[in-house]
């Protein structure tokens, strides 16, 4: 009798849990009137996304001291993600009139009523990453599923979709490039994202400003920016260094490996700097034959 009694409260308080476990994914995403769940990812109109740094930023004096060449003249910055309106902010903190946006997200994304808005991502770590293609075919089709007019829910907050925007289209309606790196959240890109990243930035006209971003501004978006460091800088900067002054700016610290996703990126990132500083025919040995030579 006491088992029994006992079996019951445990599934009863079992299935508490998982009601509240419910409410709380609502709370943190809402879902529309098709069940899509959906997350606000940014609502600073009026200032600069969060994280917004810049390669030309005066490093505090507290830091410790490291080799700064070429930073200045990296011409970088990240964020978090920007809503449609602080996008004109970035764009007139930024100097210079050529400027690629490089979207690092693989999750779907968009703007509502200029609003950012995302979808959790359809994939896990055991997919890997989705192709540049078919990301934007998923995130196209998950933007046509907001219809105007229609109410949608999002963290318990109603919504009327006046407009529903891709960021490939804020952007390109803002005259600067749109470049898309898909790479999951706290992961690394994959060996074809890698070769699509350098030889799309290698052939970008010269001078212009690369601005890289992610939901929030920390993994992916600093795993970049010191990949393009290192890639213009490789050779005679350290790799500590490289690392050490993007953290500086307002980067996180990859080398700093607190479980085995940050030890992976630590590991790709240290066998980046290796490749990057050994380069000698300006990156025409693409970085998938350079692993397959080097493992």
């Amino acid at each position: 009798m006491k088992k029994k009694l006992s079996l019951c409260i445990f599934i009863v308080f079992f299935m508490s849990l998982v009601g509240n476990s419910s409410a709380y994914a609502k709370n943190l995403y809402g879902f529309n009137s098709e069940g899509n769940i959906i997350s606000m990812d940014s609502k600073r109109d009026g200032e600069l996304p969060k994280r917004f740094r810049k390669s030309t930023d005066k490093i505090e004096s507290n830091f410790k001291k490291f080799d700064l060449k070429g930073m200045s003249e990296l011409n970088i910055s990240g964020s978090a993600q920007f809503t449609g309106d602080n996008i004109k902010l970035i764009k007139e903190a930024i100097p210079g009139k050529k400027i690629a946006v490089v979207d690092l997200r693989e999750e779907p994304h968009g703007f509502i009523n200029n609003l950012a808005v995302s979808w959790k991502s359809d994939v896990d770590d055991s997919d890997g990453n989705l192709s540049v293609k078919k990301t934007m075919e998923n995130e196209k089709n998950k933007l046509k599923s907001i219809k105007l007019n229609e109410p949608v829910t999002i963290k318990g907050k109603k919504i009327i979709p006046k407009e529903v925007e891709s960021e490939k289209d804020l952007v390109e309606d803002l005259n600067m490039t749109y470049i898309r790196i898909p790479v999951m959240d706290h992961g690394i890109p994959d060996d074809e994202m890698v070769d699509y990243f350098i030889n799309t930035v290698k052939n970008l006209p010269e001078g212009t400003w690369l601005h890289f971003h992610c939901r929030g501004g920390i993994g992916r978006t600093t795993t970049f920016m010191i990949m393009y460091d290192m890639m213009k800088n490789g050779k005679r900067v350290g790799m500590q260094d490289i690392v050490d002054r993007q953290v500086a700016i307002g980067g996180k610290n990859i080398l700093n490996i607190k479980n085995k996703k940050s030890q992976k990126r630590a590991e790709f990132i240290k066998k980046f700097y290796k490749y990057a500083s050994e380069n000698k025919d300006n990156f025409q040995t693409s970085w998938s034959s350079w692993v397959k030579q080097n493992n």
